[in-house]
């Protein structure tokens, strides 16, 4: 076997979603020795999909080994060491790309920004001067006047131009703002300040804890937060409403024109937090501690990312118009994210802004912050996740009776599906009389078998049951398939009822006759979905059939009945549980993965601390530690 077969491999593995097999498959590569730059970019991609950052960044620089002058290949590596918080490790990589382009000024700026993530922004400062001389661009200048030698304070400290009132929470409030906040699992990101007052935001790979959670709130130093989850769920939406940055350069001089423009940021607040309470979505105002206000919203239950960015951008979508000197953002801004990134961050309440030295708080319409911040928190009414599809579906409805589906078709190339059967589609946005019924997908044989058989119908209920999302082409193909099974059209439209955006007019009235849409079909109109899986059924053909889904459900009838295909719903129930089996061993090995990170860091701490256990507000943790035996971390409660 070739070493591009493995990684082709463990390529498909992955993306068929088969991330034991794909991780078995990586770990059984030996590519240091072989010198093909292709096949080491090849593999980081796999490893970063699969969530293995430190691997990855070792392909990597056996890429940069191999062909040392792609200047690609050091830019990779270093956004790869940013996502892990080794903001230092980045410089280095990039420090050798400017020594290999010395007269390109692009390579300058990154380095510079590299060193200011690691905080050390005397060298981001020599970078710039060297950009200055070595390239002769102007831009430099600026960036040099903004730096200055001033010595950094400790992070510790808080800025004197606020006095600030300090808040001391309890253990039960902070366990509170770390389940009201749970985001992106073992990272968090940390605020800094420049001597210059720029500010940022660096990555710290460990866990929002309640220990993190009070130095926050302490204002030893401010934290922020990944919204999108492992599993592409969020917790929260939240949107942030400041001073565009071309009205706060003129704001800025002067306090009226200041204050007239924080009062009008504060009326867009306010009438968000109208529009959410229309919606049956309770919100709640913060004042960021800088230029603008916060509203945020918890939800009852995760929520896929894509519910609530669409939720989030249906709700802003009210106040029309935006004035152009305000602007607004929505949180998540991703409806996924792959494990090796970590998507947009925000900061957290109750902190302490950094460049300002204000603390952010909740506050009234009229902009008076509570009195008890903490009791703000633990009287948080969260949104049921009821509210948040049925806002969706309320707000993203269109005006007016929804066009009637058409008879005809008006071309066999525009729609490749038979017209006829579009008669058996609802033309109205209620689910039709006549289905509804209880409907439960697991117990349906049928629709569960399909599932099973083929990769493409469950790719696209997953994408749905991730998302809340479907493209018109993969609604046509789920409508064409499910719906000719015994109870597909309560399939189809128990799918519908989850996805955000499907057509009001597409939910199904009765089962579809006629003849399903075939495999060669479904493969021209959605090519994106079906070339990144194993489409490639071979079917054993009767007479007069084709190449369909549906096949595969073919003399399914009954508790115990052999079909074509040698599946028994006895058997059925069987595969179903083998699959469930393979989920829970892939989030194991997620776990896993996550726990042994943990491990190695609870480690470093012990070993410089000179300890082997440590009392936590859980129990005791112990280290055992002997040579030629794996360490083991053991917590007695």
């Amino acid at each position: 076997m070739t070493f591009d077969t493995t990684l082709r491999q463990a390529r498909e593995a992955l993306e068929a979603g088969l991330l034991d097999e794909a991780l078995s498959i990586s770990q059984q590569r030996e590519t240091r020795e072989i010198a093909n730059v292709n096949l080491h970019l090849g593999w980081a991609n796999v490893l970063e999909d699969l969530g293995l950052p430190d691997q990855a960044a070792l392909e990597l620089n056996l890429a940069i080994r191999d062909a040392p002058q792609r200047a690609d290949t050091y830019q990779k590596l270093s956004e790869i060491y940013l996502d892990m918080g080794q903001a230092s490790r980045a410089a280095k990589t990039l420090s050798r790309l400017v020594e290999r382009y010395p007269d390109r000024p692009e390579f300058y700026e990154q380095l510079a920004n590299a060193f200011k993530e690691a905080r050390e922004f005397d060298h981001a400062l020599q970078v710039y001067q060297n950009a200055l001389e070595r390239t002769q661009d102007n831009r430099f200048k600026a960036f040099i006047r903004d730096m200055s030698f001033v010595e950094t304070q400790d992070e510790s400290e808080v800025d004197d131009k606020a006095s600030v009132e300090s808040i001391v929470p309890s253990k039960h409030d902070l366990i509170t703002f770390c389940n009201l906040f749970a985001s992106r699992e073992g990272v968090y990101a940390r605020q800094w300040l420049s001597p210059t007052g720029e500010s940022g935001y660096t990555p710290v790979n460990e866990p929002l804890n309640i220990k993190v959670a009070e130095n926050h709130i302490l204002g030893n130093f401010t934290i922020g937060s990944y919204p999108v989850r492992l599993d592409n769920t969020v917790n929260f939406m939240a949107f942030d409403f400041d001073v565009a940055k071309f009205a706060l350069k003129k704001a800025i001089t002067s306090e009226r024109l200041w204050a007239n423009l924080m009062r009008r940021v504060l009326a867009l607040g306010c009438r968000l937090l109208d529009i959410c309470a229309s919606n049956d979505i309770p919100a709640y105002l913060e004042d960021s501690g800088f230029k603008g206000y916060h509203v945020w919203v918890f939800m009852e239950s995760p929520v896929p990312a894509g519910v609530a960015k669409k939720c989030g951008d249906l709700l802003i979508a009210q106040i029309n118009p935006m004035p152009q000197d305000i602007t607004v953002e929505v949180f998540p801004k991703q409806t996924t994210v792959k494990s090796g990134g970590l998507g947009n961050l925000i900061k957290l309440p109750l902190g302490i802004h950094r460049k300002t030295g204000k603390r952010s708080l909740f506050v009234s319409p009229n902009a008076e912050p509570y009195t008890d911040q903490l009791a703000v928190l633990q009287s948080v009414q969260k949104a049921p996740k009821r509210s948040i599809y049925a806002t969706i579906q309320r707000l993203n409805a269109p005006s007016g009776v929804p066009p009637r589906v058409p008879k005809h078709s008006p071309s066999v190339d525009d729609v490749p599906f038979d017209p006829d059967e579009m008669n058996n589609v609802s033309a109205h946005g209620r689910l039709p009389r006549e289905i509804e019924q209880p409907y439960d997908m697991d117990r349906d044989p049928e629709f569960q078998l399909l599932m099973l058989k083929c990769p493409v119908i469950k790719h696209i209920v997953d994408k749905v049951n991730q998302t809340g999302l479907l493209s018109k082409d993969e609604t046509l193909v789920l409508i064409h398939t499910v719906g000719h099974l015994k109870q597909g059209p309560q399939a189809v439209n128990s799918i519908f009822q989850r996805c955000i955006n499907a057509d009001a007019s597409l939910f199904m009235k009765s089962q579809l006759k006629g003849n399903p849409v075939s495999c060669p079909k479904i493969r021209l109109r959605i090519p994106d979905v079906t070339s990144a899986l194993p489409c490639n059924c071979a079917f054993d053909m009767a007479v007069n059939l084709y190449p369909t889904p549906v096949i595969h459900i073919r003399g399914l009838s009954g508790s115990a009945k052999m079909t074509p295909l040698g599946i028994t719903v006895d058997s059925l129930q069987f595969q179903n549980l083998v699959q469930d089996y393979i989920k829970l061993r892939k989030q194991l090995r997620e776990t896993q993965l996550l726990l042994t990170k943990y491990e190695a860091k609870l480690e470093e701490f012990f070993d410089e601390a000179g300890i082997n256990s440590a009392q936590t507000p859980l129990g005791e943790i112990k280290m055992r530690k002997e040579p030629g035996i794996k360490t083991s971390f053991s917590l007695e409660i």
